[in-house]
């Protein structure tokens, strides 16, 4: 019976919260740069773009969410860039993503799967 109050529990917060966009996501046309996106209980939808080339973070300032779609606007102080993002969940794996702004394009943006390696240095 708790197994069964649980699984509901976790079905309705899918269903109020909408898609699952967090995770670790990278473009299909950049492979340098990750995006990560929380959802954090207290202050929503997190993202964080970073690359391990460039050792650059920049974080985007969430403007509004549905369930399937997120509009985000990032801004790069090192150079000006500033653009705007909107996400649309395709499915769990996959993310459409349209900039507009500095730069104008549509890509897809594919989940990375994070793999728990035990014991290893």
């Amino acid at each position: 019976m708790k197994k069964t109050i649980l699984a509901l529990a976790m079905l309705f917060s899918v269903v109020v919260n909408g898609q699952d966009f967090s995770g670790i996501w990278q473009d299909e046309g950049d492979s340098s740069f990750y995006i990560v996106i929380l959802n954090n209980n207290e202050k929503g939808l997190i993202f964080s773009n970073f690359s391990f080339i460039e050792q650059d973070l920049v974080q985007e300032k969430v403007l509004n969410r549905n369930e399937n779609v997120v509009k985000t606007v990032v801004h790069n102080p090192d150079n000006g860039w500033r653009t705007f993002c909107k996400y649309t969940y395709i499915n769990r794996n996959t993310i459409q993503i349209e900039y507009t702004g500095d730069i104008t394009k549509t890509s897809f943006l594919h989940r990375k799967k994070i793999t728990n390696v035990k014991n290893t240095i």
